[in-house]
């Protein structure tokens, strides 16, 4: 009996040493950086139990070592001292049952998002660096040597520089944080001071110029557009480097650091044409954060216009379409053939909104973009059928193979390279397509889908519907049917046999004698111009006061607070429709007029008043001292405001009220420098562009 028990107490001992054992973090990292988050796994949890996590004997910790979300550390900004932590899960049910790991916080990803001054010239004077992620002992190199460096904030360094004379040619910077983890930030180059020369584009021009083709003019901006002219400053522009968004490793789990690196970008990168275009398409070939919710889905989709936005329409439209999160968002991924026997069909909503917003839209259209009629009666493009044909072309195609993995016929959700067919689900039957085409039976995924593209892409609604949906964004609400004709043109033809090319498509639209008419004429007509949207407003206004932005800003709220949230339009539809009619015009076009309420419109000037009398923060801030300077003189102070904000085309009869208003104002030159500029952002000379 004895050695009975004896047996059983080694064997209960052994079942429980395995229970012990089973319950176990299974993924330890060494390290993780500042300001990231790691995702832990757990085995062995015991059925209806559930995990206790605690950083360090806090349960769920703090700000100071790092919090818990459930099984996702989210690290702290800095390395706390010391800087290493313990994460433990306990199982609630049993406390016995516990693990832990032993993580080294490294220092965070330094971040630079400018330079000020923008340009190096001759002297000697300090350089302020401003980005995110910078710590005590932050290292600045200039053209790669390693400068003495004051450590003023997080998000702010300064060196000083001394040059004998103006550079040759940019000056690189670049930050160092120190270890644990030393790691180097991305670089920023700093152009020289341009030399005298003779303007080829009048001042006022370059600025109206610059409301169409960047986020908005700055002193750099200007001056590259004054000494080139728009045709070569286009060519320059062509040839920036892309401003880059995030590796999503270097950021926490949600969308926000990526929206606001949206911001840094447009009111800092040198490549002002290639990310409005950009910004542009992503309003055509939609995916919303909504849906889309973390960086390492959205950033990969996000980085295809700029990388495309100089390319070709067709190039594009390929790239769109097997992207992994376009694929989530409509339903293209693991679409699969029709199943008889289950009475499944493709699902419709690629197909669809391909045709419809992505492409040709519902009717048929002439070259300058009217529609085509029978008697009085639109001619559509397609049908219901066609959808459906479309549809089965665009069966078969899975999520990309992670690395290390085998092909499947439903791959696990991963979002880095196109998506990939996978044969046995694709629909090999004949497929009726737009006019007349018929793809033969027998055919891969892969060749339906680029002659399908192929079908769309010859169409000749597509020249008119996308460049007068560019027109729309970039130059005017309400082109004339003539303008889209000469950009249809155009895309049609670049002049040497070439269909859809983007650069003779966005110098088409710029440089369109419509487009330039109110360079140097200050009387509008009724159809010019269209509201700026928030995201637009919001840069270029940051542009003009020279403001300092980096990715710890808050402008994607603010942008929501106008109703216009970046990267989280509401639906495919886009953040307002290309159709949408401006209230009390007489049928004028004005889309973004769609989400400018009487909220958004005392929102918009509740903004204009934290900006100028308070703050944005630190992650967007402004220095007025040259504003308050000038207000020393009204009529000076409004002659800059004139020429910064409504590129020298201030009506005499504003400038008088905007006089009155910067007069009347009692205090010092800073209190009439914020009224000047509060009257002059909110007016709507100022929101609306001619």
């Amino acid at each position: 009996m004895l050695r009975s028990l004896i047996v059983l107490f080694a064997f209960f001992h052994v079942c429980m040493g395995s229970l012990l054992a089973q319950f176990a973090i299974t993924n330890k990292p060494a390290s993780v950086r500042a300001m990231t988050y790691h995702n832990f796994t757990v085995t062995g949890l015991p059925s209806g139990s559930a995990v206790v996590w605690s950083v360090n004997g806090v349960v769920n910790g703090n700000t100071t070592v790092g919090t818990n979300s459930g099984a996702r550390y989210n690290a702290p900004n800095f390395p706390p001292s010391p800087d290493t932590v313990v994460v433990t899960a306990t199982v609630n049910t049993d406390p016995s049952l516990t693990d832990s790991a032993t993580v080294q916080i490294l220092n965070p990803f330094p971040n630079l998002a400018s330079v000020s001054p923008s340009m190096m010239g001759v002297g000697s004077f300090t350089v302020t660096l401003n980005g995110w992620g910078f710590v005590p002992g932050t290292t600045v190199k200039m053209n790669g040597v390693a400068k003495p460096t004051t450590y003023v904030s997080s998000t702010r360094l300064t060196v000083a520089a001394s040059f004998k004379k103006i550079p040759q040619s940019d000056t690189s910077f670049q930050v160092l944080n120190p270890d644990p983890g030393a790691i180097a930030s991305n670089v920023l180059l700093a152009p020289p001071t341009p030399k005298n020369s003779r303007a080829v584009a009048s001042d006022s021009a370059a600025r109206r110029f610059l409301e169409q083709a960047a986020w908005g003019p700055d002193a750099y901006s200007v001056g590259r557009v004054r000494t080139l002219g728009f045709d070569k400053w286009i060519d320059e522009q062509f040839d920036e480097p892309v401003s880059v968004y995030q590796d999503p490793a270097m950021i926490n789990v949600s969308n926000a650091p990526v929206q606001a690196r949206f911001f840094t970008n447009a009111v800092h990168g040198r490549d002002q044409l290639r990310q409005r275009l950009a910004f542009a398409l992503h309003k055509i070939w939609v995916v919303s954060g909504v849906d889309i919710t973390s960086p390492p889905r959205l950033i990969p989709y996000l980085r295809i216009f700029p990388d495309l936005a100089f390319d070709n329409y067709r190039t594009i439209m390929r790239k769109v379409t097997l992207n992994p999160a376009m694929g989530e968002y409509l339903d293209m991924r693991n679409n699969v053939k029709a199943n008889p026997a289950r009475g499944t069909l493709p699902n419709e909503n690629y197909g669809r909104e391909f045709l419809q917003l992505f492409t040709i839209g519902l009717y048929k259209l002439n070259p300058d973009g009217t529609r085509q009629l029978n008697g009085s009666v639109p001619i559509p493009t397609y049908d219901q059928g066609t959808i459906g044909e479309f549809s089965r072309v665009f069966t078969g195609w899975t999520y990309p193979v992670m690395p290390g993995a085998a092909p499947r016929a439903f791959n696990p959700a991963y979002y880095e390279g196109d998506m990939v067919p996978w044969e046995p689900n694709h629909d090999t039957g004949a497929k009726a397509l737009l006019n007349g085409t018929v793809l033969p039976a027998g055919r891969s995924a892969d060749q339906d889908l680029d002659a399908a593209l192929d079908n769309v892409f010859s169409h000749t609604n597509v020249g008119p519907f996308v460049g007068k949906n560019l027109i729309q964004q970039l130059v005017t609400s309400n082109p004339s049917p003539a303008y889209i004709a000469r950009v249809s043109a155009v895309f049609a033809d670049n002049g040497l046999g070439v269909r859809g090319d983007m650069k003779a498509v966005i110098r088409a639209i710029l440089l369109d004698p419509e487009a330039r008419a109110g360079d140097e004429d200050p009387t509008p007509t009724a159809s010019d111009g269209h509201l700026k949207e928030p995201v637009l407003f919001f840069a270029q206004t940051l542009r003009g006061l020279n403001s300092l932005v980096n990715d710890s800003n808050s402008l994607p709220a603010r942008g929501s607070a106008l109703g216009q949230n970046a990267f989280f339009p509401a639906s495919v539809f886009s953040y307002f429709s290309p159709f949408f009619t401006a209230p009390n015009t007489g049928g004028l076009r004005g889309p973004e007029f769609q989400i400018h309420t009487r909220t958004s419109a005392i929102e918009r000037a509740n903004q204009i008043n934290t900006l100028i009398y308070g703050s944005y923060g630190g992650g967007a801030t402004v220095d007025l001292t040259t504003w308050a300077t000038l207000a020393a003189t009204p009529s000076s102070l409004a002659d800059e405001l004139g020429k910064v904000f409504l590129f020298g085309q201030m009506p005499s009869t504003f400038r008088t009220e905007l006089l009155a208003a910067i007069t009347g104002t009692p205090g010092t030159n800073l209190d009439k420098a914020r009224a000047g500029l509060y009257a002059t952002l909110t007016s709507g000379y100022y929101s609306v562009k001619k």
